[in-house]
């Protein structure tokens, strides 16, 4: 592994101040396993992997190693893209769903179920950029669900309001009713899968037993996956894709994930001096500039696309002459994003600095409703399209459209900002408010990750969190957005972020979650 060496790295001179690791995640029990793996001599990406299998236990709506996972991973001297999806069943068609009596890919049971990569993604970091082995990075997870764990607030709210959507007779029965928070809850079965997969590795799931009970489950409910889906899967090392803000350059992934709306929508942010502008003008271009970006993804977005074509100079002049003409009224798109969907994210940073951002996730709360040995299987085919002339039509072999984008942001040719937000198709909206309040308007780390945020839905209409100042809320009316109910959590999605300046490292975990940012 490389060291940085740029002209903000004084490790080698006497007096310089030694890096420490950083973990940031949406639970305390994940922080503690990541944290716990830095201290034994683990890389950011060991550490990254172990949250992610805990969260896998503690967080089972949200994610699973029956999810798909994607990351960005600085080593000290390159930026690296890991897209950990997995792709439809070879039988998956329109005729095939047509021929099941849908018309549309239903949100639940057999028939959304694609590959799940997640397990096979964290094989793939460890291989390459760890210092520990898969089997080790499992233990925290296996001793939560042996041992058990303490339910946290939001997770027990979130348990509670998806219980009803897990299949029954899938070995659900530990899994409902929810548990309330501050309960003491253990999950067997998961422990037993684990165990396994340290033992066996990552073919248990894609080449084994566990596979064979995964695939002989679904299609016992109508679903298409069978064991040579699992056995054919690869996960895919890609070049991460690079906008730019403010001279910052800012990566994401490429299609099939949506990173490229946060990057289209800064491309048009960068050229409106928002800094300089009140917060009623400078929210409306962040939705305006969004909903034009959310457009040409549902429209254009597939596991084929050419990235360029979203941020192409040509198209965003376009945009621009479009949010010119409504930089005084909310212009009304056409397309309803889905409220449902969340996951889990991770950011590390370890004393060499190397630094992971991570995701993982099923989607939507509980994924298909599936669960075959404590393993939720994700429901990420149901944000195929139904209609056979799209970029992201179903067919067999495609992966999906992805909701889930983690991100780094650099200065000075290294990151600088470690980061994401889960919520669904909040998450670019989320990611460009928190950008914004960073960059434009000088927030520090916590303050843009604890302000109110705005989740754009369709047309006209916005979602304001609580907490939104009454003038601003009263400005976006006058402009014509129509403001909905804000009661609630709202969806406004879960950022854990890391700043790094210099040999400082400076955390942010949202209250919206239930994290903590642990050192080393």
């Amino acid at each position: 592994m490389s060291r940085i060496t740029d002209a903000l790295d004084t490790t080698d001179l006497p007096d310089a101040p030694r890096r420490k690791g950083m973990v940031a995640t949406s639970h305390p029990v994940a922080s503690a396993a990541a944290l716990a793996a830095l201290d034994a001599g683990g890389s950011a990406v060991d550490a990254a992997v172990a949250a992610a299998a805990v969260l896998g236990v503690v967080d089972p709506m949200s994610t699973s190693l029956g999810g798909d996972c994607f990351a960005l991973v600085w080593d000290g001297a390159a930026l690296h893209g890991l897209d950990g999806s997995g792709r439809a069943p070879a039988r998956a068609s329109l005729e095939a769903l047509a021929d099941a009596g849908h018309a549309e890919i239903p949100e639940r049971g057999a028939l959304p179920i694609t590959v799940p990569g997640a397990l096979d993604a964290w094989r793939a970091l460890i291989e390459r950029f760890g210092r520990r082995s898969l089997g080790d990075a499992l233990q925290p997870a296996i001793a939560c669900a042996r041992d058990g764990f303490e339910v946290t607030p939001v997770v027990a709210r979130d348990w509670a309001n998806a219980s009803d959507v897990l299949h029954a007779g899938d070995g659900t029965e530990a899994l409902h009713p929810a548990p309330r928070a501050g309960e003491r809850f253990t999950w067997p079965a998961l422990a037993s899968t684990l165990e396994s997969i340290a033992e066996a590795g990552a073919d248990h799931v894609y080449r084994g037993p566990l596979g064979e009970r995964i695939a002989a489950r679904i299609q016992a409910l109508g679903g298409w996956l069978t064991t040579e889906d699992l056995a054919a899967h690869e996960t895919r090392w890609v070049e991460p894709l690079e906008g730019v803000y403010r001279g910052h350059p800012v990566f994401q992934l490429p299609p099939a994930g949506q990173g490229v709306v946060v990057l289209e929508a800064l491309a048009m942010l960068d050229e409106y001096p928002l800094g300089d502008l009140d917060a009623a003008e400078r929210t409306h271009l962040q939705i305006e500039a969004l909903k034009l970006a959310f457009a040409d993804a549902r429209a254009h977005l597939g596991q084929d696309t050419d990235a360029r074509v979203f941020t192409d100079p040509a198209r965003i002049e376009r945009h621009l002459r479009v949010l010119d003409a409504h930089r005084e009224h909310a212009n009304p798109a056409p397309r309803a994003l889905p409220l449902e969907g969340d996951t889990v994210y991770v950011a590390v940073v370890d004393a060499d600095g190397m630094a992971c951002s991570l995701i993982n996730s099923v989607y939507m709360h509980f994924g298909s409703g599936v669960v075959v040995d404590g393993v939720v299987l994700q429901n990420r085919g149901h944000l195929f399209s139904s209609d056979p002339s799209h970029p992201n039509a179903l067919a067999g072999g495609r992966r999906p459209y992805h909701t889930i984008i983690p991100s780094m942001v650099f200065r000075s040719g290294r990151p600088w900002l470690v980061f994401g937000v889960v919520g669904g198709f909040q998450q670019p909206q989320a990611q460009v408010q928190l950008l914004v309040r960073l960059i434009d308007e000088g927030m520090s780390l916590q303050d843009a990750v604890d302000a109110p945020r705005f989740r754009w839905i369709d047309e006209d209409q916005v979602r304001l969190e609580v907490g939104t100042p009454p003038t601003l809320a009263a400005a976006l009316t006058e402009r014509g957005h129509r403001l909905t109910d804000t009661s609630g959590h709202g969806g406004f999605g879960g950022a854990q972020a890391i700043l790094i300046d210099g040999h400082a490292l400076v955390g942010a975990t949202d209250p919206r979650k239930d994290g903590v940012v642990r050192t080393t």
